[in-house]
């Protein structure tokens, strides 16, 4: 099972090499404001410690930098089928309907983010609109929207591609 989880991890065909390096760019940007959140802690929490100075809405930049990480990572993980399995139901079954299960998933995970996509398009419209900004910093909350749709709607064209890469090798 390892093995050809390996296997389908690096795509060869055109779409799927756009797709994985979309994702991996994706991936770098989210691990990197990840990083950079990560040392804004650190500062804060060690500037309220030695001299009761914490960085300022520290609480509202790390909400919402790692709401957009969390989208930016979704992408390459479904990629490198990463995401959580449950298969206790389907362990005993022969490769072939794993396999379909597997795609069947991909379609419905597709059709989720892509809905999810949609709707985050609808609701950054409704926070710029109305001038939804953070308490404490009055930053604007709309920005987080465009990215988490667009991580979405990548989540979606590869969850698709992975549907039809295993209906393409499923067993006959």
């Amino acid at each position: 099972m390892v093995e050809n989880q390996t296997e389908r991890a690096r795509p060869t065909d055109p779409v799927g090499r756009a797709l994985h390096f979309c994702s991996y760019v994706l991936v770098l940007v989210g691990g990197f404001l990840m990083s950079a959140l990560t040392v804004m802690t650190v500062v804060s929490v060690v500037g309220r410690y030695l001299f009761s100075k914490p960085i300022q809405g520290d609480y509202e930049l790390v909400t919402m930098g790692t709401a957009i990480a969390v989208f930016l990572f979704l992408p390459y993980c479904h990629l490198q089928r990463g995401n959580v399995v449950v298969d206790i139901f389907l362990s005993w079954a022969p490769r072939g309907v794993r396999t379909f299960f597997d795609g069947a998933s991909g379609l419905l995970l597709a059709a989720i983010a892509g809905g999810l996509a949609w709707r985050m398009i609808y609701g950054g419209l409704d926070m710029h609109r109305y001038g939804e900004i953070s308490y404490i910093l009055a930053l604007p909350v709309w920005p987080v929207f465009p990215c988490a749709a667009l991580a979405l709607g990548l989540l979606s064209a590869a969850c698709l591609y992975t549907a039809f890469r295993d209906f393409r090798e499923m067993p006959r």
